[in-house]
Formats: structure tokens, sequence, C-alpha cells
């Protein structure tokens, strides 16, 4: 249950009690005003009546007293107290008759007894003005309004006063009564007055507080809300302009969300990582590619220094586009990746300061693997064209020298020159032969062939080369193997390779056996396994790149290009097939390829 400060902290309250404390304050004050304008009036008027008396009795008292030398006391008295008897007095009244000194010659208290013959104690001589005061009573507790007025002879010379005193309760229970009516009126006002504020206020807060409740859903981000315009004022007004605030940011927060989603799409499906900071250098945006280029993960608040281990942290804030290399898993070649990062900073338009920055992550390993391949493929063209040509130009110059004239010499000389030449002729045929390989340009007559036939031949071809090292080659052919679909003369180009190389790494005394079968996929596979010096395991990932040789000298010794395998690789993947190499050190190799079989309809 709700405090009851809850409610009365509402606006709807406060704007009731405020108007209705300025409601009492203004009646308050106006009744103030009303009862002391009203009392003085009653008591002006009241003074008006005891001067209009005074008057009345001034012109026959101003006879009698002019007369004082004239007649003796007695009759002078009971002439002025006949003259009091005939004036009409309200019982809350007193007139007393005073000589020129304030004696009192005559009263119509019932106590004049005990006045007559005494001085009036608010005597006061004044020939030229009367005299008006409010005396108190402190026994009775009743306020008396005193007015004395100076009666002169003809010559201007005081000869006595009229004195009136005269009770102001009458005057007082008047302005009571007004008081109490004005004050009941007062009451039946701010009643009326209170329901008029609180239906006012109500009129006035009860849009407010719809649009405090929609204001609340909007916070938990239903902007389908309305609210209702009950009128066309300024409350109607804020009503609408709500609703098409509303309306707005729904419109507004949906493109928002499209956008997002948009990014986020961007994000998700680009081949680069992206990682947004904000200017402290924390991550506030990732995406999935960053975490997989960078083979780890990448949490919101992570510090950018922190997820990127570079060597040279860069510092913030960054003033420029900056770009950078990072390595990882450095220790291992065929590990290693290699990520290029560009570092942008986000300044806002018309701004120097940074306020974020973003990193985009590109994988270059394959790109840094084909660079420095192309430029060991470079070095090693240039190393084996210079070799052999370095021994032409030797031997041609030991002819030029005079070994020309000694005939033995001069034919060793000739035939070595001629070795290098071929060696240089097969050297340039294989690289032109990789060039269209790679350009896509290079021509196969492909149709169906009997593998087994084919192997028979090739194993027939290098028997003689195996007698020779004592080495037995075997073939073991699958029952039933169906046709392939190949170039006859790419695919002996690639048997004779790897059979030759084969021959070459099997010691004397060694076996070579070629297998041929069918695969679970429909390909056929082909294998030459021999018992040879074998392959070292980190050799094995570079087996297939061009001039790449796991003993150089020993190779370039045996007349190879170090191209063989290369294009058999090329060869073999133009057929739609995969060509691998299995081999352990010092226990022999074995090298396999797969081929397409051949549609029966081409066959037939």
């Amino acid at each position: 249950m709700k405090n009851w400060t809850h409610y009365v902290s509402r606006l709807q309250w406060k704007l009731v009690v405020i108007f209705l404390l300025l409601f009492v304050a203004s009646v308050q004050l106006i009744g103030v005003y009303i009862i002391r304008t009203l009392e003085q009036q009653y008591i002006t008027d009241f003074l008006i009546d005891l001067k209009t008396q005074a008057q009345m009795t001034e012109i026959p008292l101003k006879t009698v007293l002019e007369n004082q030398h004239t007649q003796n006391t007695t009759e002078q008295n009971n002439e002025i107290h006949n003259l009091l008897r005939k004036l009409r007095i309200d019982r809350d009244m007193q007139v007393q008759v005073l000589n020129e000194n304030g004696i009192v010659l005559s009263t119509t208290s019932p106590d004049k007894e005990e006045i007559i013959g005494r001085k009036n104690e608010y005597f006061i001589r004044s020939e030229n003005q009367t005299t008006s005061k409010i005396r108190r009573d402190p026994i009775k507790g009743i306020d008396y309004q005193i007015y004395i007025r100076p009666i002169k002879n003809n010559n201007g010379d005081l000869i006595g006063s009229i004195y009136i005193e005269a009770s102001l309760q009458p005057v007082y229970e008047k302005i009571s009564s007004f008081t109490k009516k004005l004050i009941l009126i007062g009451g039946i006002t701010l009643v009326s007055s209170a329901f008029l504020i609180i239906l006012l206020a109500r009129t006035i807060t009860s849009p407010l507080e719809e649009i405090t409740k929609k204001t609340t859903e909007m916070a938990t981000g239903n902007f389908a809300t309305k609210v209702k315009v009950y009128s066309k004022d300024e409350i109607g007004i804020l009503a609408t302009a709500f609703n098409n605030l509303s309306s707005d940011l729904q419109k507004a927060l949906s493109q928002k969300e499209e956008e997002k989603e948009k990014l986020e799409s961007v994000l998700a499906n680009m081949s680069d990582g992206v990682l947004a900071t904000d200017r402290n250098g924390y991550i506030i945006v990732k995406n999935l590619w960053a975490e997989k280029i960078l083979n780890r993960s990448v949490h919101i608040g992570d510090s950018l220094e922190n997820v990127l281990a570079l060597s040279n942290p860069i510092s913030l804030p960054l003033e420029s586009k900056r770009q950078t290399f990072l390595e990882l898993n450095s220790e291992d070649l065929e590990e290693q990746t290699i990520v290029k990062i560009t570092f942008t900073p986000i300044k806002p338009q018309g701004q120097t300061e940074m306020v974020g920055l973003i990193a985009i992550l590109q994988d270059v390993t394959e790109e840094e693997k084909l660079d420095r391949q192309r430029k060991d493929f470079v070095a090693n063209v240039s190393h084996e064209l210079r070799t052999p040509l370095t021994t032409i130009k030797s031997y041609l110059e030991a002819l030029e020298d005079g070994a020309i004239g000694e005939p033995e010499l001069a034919m060793r000389f000739l035939k070595v020159t001629r070795q290098e030449a071929d060696r240089m002729t097969r050297l340039i045929h294989d690289l032109l032969q990789l060039s269209r390989l790679d350009a896509k340009q290079a021509r196969f007559n492909k149709k169906a062939i009997n593998l087994t036939n084919m192997l028979e031949d090739v194993v027939d071809r290098f028997s003689f080369q195996c007698k020779q090292k004592n080495i037995q080659i075997s073939l073991h052919a699958g029952r039933y193997l169906p046709h392939v679909y190949a170039d006859r003369d790419k695919i002996d180009q690639v048997l004779d390779n790897l059979v030759s190389n084969a021959v070459k790494y099997t010691p004397d005394g060694g076996k070579i056996s070629v297998y041929a079968k069918h695969r679970a996929n429909g390909m056929i596979e082909v294998a030459i396994q021999d018992t040879g010096i074998g392959i070292p395991k980190k050799d094995l990932g570079r087996i297939f790149e061009r001039f790449y040789r796991v003993d150089k000298a020993r190779s370039r010794n045996m007349g190879g290009t170090g191209l063989g395998l290369a294009i058999a690789q090329e060869i073999v993947r133009a057929h739609d097939g995969e060509i691998w190499i299995e081999s352990e050190y010092q226990n022999g190799t074995t090298i396999s390829f797969t081929l397409p079989p051949c549609e029966p309809e081409v066959i037939g």
C-alpha cells in the first residue's frame, strides 16, 4: 500500500494546496480590510451622531450659560437639567454639561449626585476645537466614545462644554455580526472554491498523469502507446506532441534496429576482423572474424592493448591512420599467422579530438607466403639458370684458351656444355609448362583411359633402371578398375616424375610398389610407395612448392629442376583430383593422387 506522502507529493494536491492557500490569504486580507473599514465607518457614523446631538443641545445651553451671572446656581442647574431631560438619550449614553473649568454642572447619569460638582477627568480646556477619544472601562471591559464640544458666547469666550460619552458595544456587536456572516460566506466560498480548484487541478494533472504513465511505458520499449487528447489548449498540444514524439521515436528506433542489424550482418560477413574502441582504448564493438584471426576470445570492455600484443603498442590519442603487422605463433613457421592491422581514429566532423578508434584486422598470411614464394621463385630461377650458364661459359672460355686443340679434352668439355644446355632447356620447358598451367592455358586431351595398362607401361619403362640399382618394382592394381577420364600424356608425365623420384631416392636393394584402387567416393587412387630415404616432417608441408628441395645439393646433382612435384600437382588438380604425400624420414615415402572415373557414356 502506498504511503500517504506519495499522494501529498502529487502535483494535483500541490496545486490544490497552493490555490487554497492563495484563496484563504486573499479572503483573509479582504475580510480584514472590509471589517476594519466597516468598523471605522461605524465609529465615524457613531461620532457624527454624537456631534449632531451636541450641536442640537449647544444653542439652548449657550443661552443658559450666558445668563449664569444673572441667575443663581440652583436655577441654572435646574434649567440645564430640564434641557438634558428633553434629549433622546440611549441607555448606553451619558451627557454632561461642564462649565468653563470642566466642573460638571449637570448630567444624565444615574449617579449624578456623585458626579455633579466634580471636575471631568477627560476635560481639556480648548476654546477652538472639539475633542473626541475612546476610553476603556477596565472593570466592565467596554469601550466608550467620548465627545467634548466647547460652548462659546458671542464674544468667542469659552463659557462651558458639552461632554457626551456613549458605549461602543452596539457598534462592536454589529461588526461582530457582520464578521460572522462574512466568515460563513467565506467558508461556503472556500468549500466551493476547493471543489472547483480540485476539478481544475484534475483537469490539469489528469492528462499529465496519463502522459507520465505512457512515458514510463515508453521507457520499457512500448512506443506504440498513445495518450488521449482531451482539449486543444496547451495540455492538448502537449499530448499531441507526445503522440508525435512516440511515433517518431518508434520510427527512429526501428530504423536504428535495421541499421544495427545491417551493421551486425556486415560485421559478421566481413572477411576482415573489426575492433572498435572508445577514446580510452576499451573495446565497444567486435566481430567474430576478429576472434578467429586472433584465435582468442575478445570481450566488450577489454583493453585493446591487451588484446593485440603488439611489440610497439600504439599511443592514444591517435592523430592519424596507422598500419602495423602482428605475428602469431611466430615460433612455428607452418602455424604462423601474419595479421595486418590498420588503426583509424574516429573524429566527429568539425572536431580534431579523437573519440574512438577502429582497428581492421586482415589475415595476410597467404599473401605473405605467396610473396615469399615469389621472391624465392625468382631467386631460385636466377640461381638455376646462373649455374648452367656459368658452367657453359667456363668451358667455352677453356676451349677458347686452347683446350679445343686437345680433341679428347675438347669433346669432354663439349659434352658437359651440352648437358648443361639440356638442363637449361628442361628448366625453361618446365617453367613454361607451369606458366601455362597457372594461366589455365594448357590444353588437355581428356578421354577414357585404361588405368591398369597405363600403370603397366610405367613399370616397364623404369624396370631397366630398377635392375641397375637392384630395386624391386611391382604393380598392385585392383580388379575391375574403371577407366579414368584423363589426358594420357599429362598423367604419364605425372607418373614418370613420381616413379623417377622414387628410383632416385631409393637405395640399392630397395623396393618400389605402385598401387591402384577404387575409393568409396568413386575416385580412383594411385599411390607410389618406396623404401627410400624418406622426407623429414618439417619439409612435408613445402614439398610441392616450386624449386623446394629437401636436399638441394643432391637433387641438383641428380639433374632435377625442383619443379616436378609442382607440375604434377597442377596436372592432378586440372583433372579435379588431389595429390598428397606421406613419409617418415629413413623409412620411405608414399605419394598418392586421385583421378575421376570415366562416365559410361564416354567409354561407349
